[in-house]
């Protein structure tokens, strides 16, 4: 299954997790406007340095178009690469580059193309500044329009250190994709298409293993609520339930009545192995993101006010030995273009 899927590392965190990524197999691209962040990821085989980038210091805006003027390029990379079935946008949605461009990115890729396109993005922790909190809201409002992308895995860095939910997060994806290839048995299997279908299903997916002591379905409710993704909608709704069980898993009824209802379920049998399971197709974690936005509208006063505290109001009549210098114009708050500066300099 790992030649049908290819990962689209973009900015530092993506490429921290697209590594993880890449020793596992996968084929990654890497993609930032930072020629320095590019240089830290040792034995990435393809690495593309998006034109005209410095690094974004958390300027989506400045992300967005550094990406179109540079899309032609960059489709062409993916086209060259990654010729798979499925592709994740890999980003962190509190950073600049990640942030900015992954939404749109996926947009771009799914347009008039027959590829599949998902993300695994992460979500900042309540520690995180305020830029990045903002940047994260805005960039889900970009993120949640997408209506045809498929599997988004929100990892949520309220759930502990970046550099171990990563490889959490990977770890769990690779049991995941090694199922059909794994776990073969006359009870029951999952083929690769019902594994790619999950991965295609749209919405929020999570992914979890579990060590064979803690694979019954009791021990997998209680663990639900202590993920490393973002919590759970109360909505119930999900498209696909998918895992690997030993033969004490008889029903996935009590996980139903927790998770929801799904469309379908794919179920292999993995013995005394770890267990492993996927759900998708569920919704967008908007209580998080309503937190997220309480906090930063609770902080909103106070920021503009660090914003303005270094402008001052001073007399400009202390200097009396001159001619009394003309008054300061005060800003009318409508920025000028550089061409506006530069005409005005050169009026007559």
């Amino acid at each position: 299954m790992k030649d049908k899927i290819g990962i689209i590392a973009v900015g530092q965190a993506g490429g921290n997790i697209g590594q993880l990524f890449e020793e596992s197999g996968y084929s990654v691209l890497y993609l930032n406007t930072s020629q320095e962040d590019l240089d830290t990821l040792k034995n990435a085989k393809h690495k593309y340095h998006i034109t005209g980038g410095e690094g974004c210091n958390k300027d989506r805006n400045k992300a967005k178009q550094l990406v179109i003027d540079d899309f032609d390029n960059i489709a062409e990379q993916i086209d060259e690469i990654l010729k798979c079935e499925i592709l994740f946008v890999v980003f962190a949605a509190g950073g600049g580059t990640g942030s900015g461009a992954g939404p749109m990115l996926m947009d771009l890729l799914l347009d008039g193309s027959s590829r599949f396109v998902g993300a695994v993005t992460v979500l900042p922790a309540q520690t995180e500044s305020i830029k990045a909190q903002i940047n994260a809201y805005e960039c889900f409002s970009e993120l949640v329009q997408i209506e045809a992308s498929a599997a988004v895995f929100v990892i949520d860095n309220n759930n502990g250190e970046k550099m171990q939910l990563n490889p959490q997060f990977v770890n769990s994806f690779n049991g995941f994709v090694d199922i059909p290839e794994k776990y073969r048995s006359d009870r029951g299997n999952i083929d690769t298409a019902e594994a790619m279908e999950s991965l295609k299903a749209h919405g929020m997916a999570v992914v979890m293993q579990y060590g064979n002591s803690n694979s019954k379905i009791a021990d997998i409710l209680s663990s639900l609520n202590k993920t490393i993704y973002a919590p759970l909608e109360p909505d119930k709704r999900i498209k696909y339930i998918t895992g690997a069980f030993d033969e004490s898993v008889r029903d996935f009824i009590d996980l139903q009545k927790t998770v929801g209802i799904p469309v379908d379920i794919f179920r292999a049998y993995s013995g005394k192995d770890k267990a492993h399971l996927m759900l998708s197709g569920l919704s967008y974690p908007k209580t998080r993101l309503d937190v997220i936005h309480e906090y930063v509208s609770e902080n909103k006063e106070r920021i503009m006010n660090n914003l303005n505290a270094g402008t001052i109001r001073l007399d400009n009549d202390i200097n009396f030995l001159s001619a009394p210098a003309a008054p300061v114009q005060p800003k009318t708050g409508k920025q000028q273009s550089r061409q506006e500066i530069m005409s005005r300099y050169l009026r007559k």
